[in-house]
């Protein structure tokens, strides 16, 4: 997860970065690399400040240390305003301020909006001992219920509607989007299971479940293509085709692929990989199922 929220981060640093520059709106000159190179970093200096000094009531930075009134404010007390009844509007009105904070930098709302949901922790909504609500699992589907079944789809249905489905178009695209997916899926699928063996000390049966569930592609795939294709028109109607149809072939190859590791992992069927003279068990041993061994 936590190379998954990097990877999600650099993106959108490279969205702040080459969205003005395609554009037109900051000369490709060194003077205006190194503006748009200094407002990202400022943007995510003033995040991180956010993060770790003014929404915290309490932390171990050397700030807390030397400045104890640091202390007796924090977003807790936003967030627990009125006993938390506003807890839902508090959260959302501090994404939207990082949002316009965002786009005064420059950038899309929506690294704003995302940066906020990253910052914003569970712990900040236990702002009373004998609270009998919990507000934050209250908040959470709020705003789930708004993203999921209300507004999300609204997104969904505009991005949709600027891809008609031309075949000449899909037809011409379509050894680079079966080139592009076959890459991403060997490329995500090689990392995430050595990132999960290699730092989470998982059995390669578990290691390559992970990695075949970090095939699916997010929101934050299609905010992009929304910002280069239908906001500004940087990327070609081509690479859009390209774009979405990958997109939904690796949402696709998820279940499909979990599916057909299930009696791998269960140990139900073997998969061993010989390199040289070393022999490497893919699956989950038979040994382990019998014995109860997780």
């Amino acid at each position: 997860m936590t190379s998954a929220i990097l990877d999600d981060i650099a993106a959108l640093a490279a969205v702040a970065v080459l969205v003005p520059l395609a554009t037109g709106t900051a000369d490709l000159t060194l003077a205006s690399v190194a503006l748009v190179l200094i407002k990202v970093v400022a943007f995510f200096l003033f995040i991180t400040m956010l993060e770790l000094i003014i929404f915290p009531h309490e932390g171990d930075t050397w700030l807390f240390r030397q400045l104890p009134v640091l202390s007796r404010f924090g977003i807790i007390d936003l967030i627990g305003f009125k006993r938390g009844d506003q807890a839902t509007l508090a959260v959302l009105l501090v994404a939207l301020l990082i949002s316009l904070v965002s786009h005064e930098f420059g950038f899309h709302p929506a690294v704003g909006a995302y940066m906020a949901g990253l910052i914003i922790k569970q712990q900040y909504f236990r702002f009373s001992e004998d609270a009998t609500e919990d507000h934050y699992a209250q908040t959470k589907k709020i705003v789930d219920n708004v993203a999921f079944s209300w507004i999300g789809p609204v997104f969904f249905v505009e991005l949709g509607t600027q891809l008609v489905f031309d075949q000449s178009v899909l037809f011409a695209v379509l050894p680079q989007v079966l080139a592009l997916t076959a890459g991403l899926i060997i490329a995500q699928i090689g990392s995430a299971t050595l990132a999960a063996r290699m730092t989470g000390n998982y059995a390669w049966h578990e290691s390559i479940l992970i990695g075949l569930g970090m095939l699916g592609r997010a929101e934050l795939a299609f905010i992009v293509m929304d910002i280069g294709y239908v906001q500004n028109s940087i990327i070609t109607t081509e690479a859009f085709y390209t774009l979405m149809a990958t997109a939904f072939l690796l949402n696709v190859s998820v279940p499909v692929s979990i599916r057909l590791w299930k009696p791998y992992f269960e140990g139900a069927k073997q998969l061993r990989l010989v390199i040289g003279t070393r022999e490497y068990r893919l699956s989950r041993s038979q040994s382990d199922t019998t014995t109860g061994l997780p």
